[in-house]
Order: structure tokens, then sequence, then C-alpha cells
């Protein structure tokens, strides 16, 4: 083994690490801390939510591509240097690589960001309505 491929591959861990530690604070961040975080004294508030959830959502998957992009660094770090990658010939440049894999990766990155805001929203504001059904409630049972 190589020094490179030590370093590499210690490298590579170490990201690992790191990025899992940054999937913990996004996903310990949940509806209901979220519902918690935007409810300040006077009330809830739908614009502090909702910038709660879109970078809820955008942790999640940056911190899950970061994860992904740490497993691919290992196994580039395994792989062969010699042995020539079978490609098709338009994507023997760099460029072409990099945009034949960063178009799809920010559309699906893009499209789970969306999806995971929209139900961590609905989540939200399902716990905001129960909250004050309970607040009401207590309320009546007060007077």
């Amino acid at each position: 083994m190589t020094e490179q491929l030590v370093l590499t591959i210690v490298a590579a861990t170490v990201g690992f690490v790191s990025a899992v530690l940054f999937c913990i604070g996004g996903f310990l961040n949940t509806s209901n801390k979220i519902l918690l975080q935007s409810t300040p004294y006077w009330d809830f508030s739908v614009p502090v939510a909702s910038s709660l959830a879109a970078q809820r959502a955008q942790y999640v998957i940056g911190a899950l591509l970061l994860v992904f992009a740490f497993l691919l660094q290992v196994a580039a770090a395994l792989a062969s240097s010699t042995t020539p990658a079978s490609l098709p010939s338009w994507l023997h440049a760099w460029s072409a690589i990099v945009f034949a894999v960063l178009v799809p990766t920010c559309l699906v990155a893009g499209g789970l960001s969306v999806l995971l805001y929209k139900t961590t929203m609905r989540k939200v504001l399902r716990l905001e309505e129960e909250r004050r059904q309970k607040d009401e409630t207590e309320r009546g049972r007060l007077e």
C-alpha cells in the first residue's frame, strides 16, 4: 500500500466522520423541535417554521450527498490506478464527466429537498394545529 493510498483513505475516513456528525445535526432538528423554535412568546410564526424546515431539508440532503461523496472517494482510492475506465467517448473530458454528474445530482437533490421540506412543513403545521386545539381545550376547562 502506498503512502498516497494511506493518506487518501485516512482523509476519506476523517471526512466521513465529519459528514456523519453533520447528518446527526440535521436529523435531530425534528418537526417537534422546529415547532418549538418557531413559536416565540407571542405565537407561532409560519415564516420562521418555513425557514427552519427549508434549512433542515437542505442540511439532510446535503449531508447525505457528502456521505456518498466520501464513499466514492474511498472507492476511488481503492480502484486500480493503471486500469483505464471504460467510458463512452463523449465522457473522456473531465468537464463532460463533471457535467454528466452535476446535472442529475442537482435535479435529484433539489427534488428530494423540496419533498422533505413539504413533508416537514405539513408535520409542523399539523403539530401547531394540535397545540392550538390543546390550548383552547385547556382554556375552556379553566373558564
